[in-house]
């Protein structure tokens, strides 16, 4: 998913979930990594909100509903032009699975070529 097709999807769409596990790979971790930076937008800009005052005129639940609507369209809006969290999420979970690729790979050397410096 590129950042501008991020940007341009609608915060509540279901069938994201799919596309991410069809995607496999790298595709597919770069898609969570966008998908958990819209997430945590959305919990910061919905927190921040709470901790604004507000008025109880004109308050009800229908306003709550539409405002945590309107904080997830948002989070989209802006995880799609990035804030880098999703990047940085790709480059050390990608470093983290290249580092168990070595690990598994050292493990399985025959043991006299564990002794010797490389």
């Amino acid at each position: 998913m590129d950042k501008i097709g991020l940007a341009g999807q609608f915060a509540l769409d279901v069938t994201q979930a799919g596309e991410i596990e069809s995607a496999g790979g790298d595709g597919s971790l770069k898609r969570a990594a966008e998908q958990f930076e819209a997430m945590f937008l959305e919990k910061m800009i919905s927190s921040a909100r709470d901790a604004s005052l507000k008025s109880d005129l004109g308050r009800g639940p229908q306003l709550d509903f539409y405002e945590s609507l309107m904080d997830k369209q948002w989070s989209q809006h802006i995880a799609g032009r990035g804030l880098g969290l999703a990047e940085q999420l790709v480059n050390q979970l990608s470093a983290t699975d290249a580092y168990k690729a070595r690990a598994d790979s050292a493990d399985k050397q025959p043991t006299e070529d564990k002794g010797r410096l490389k």
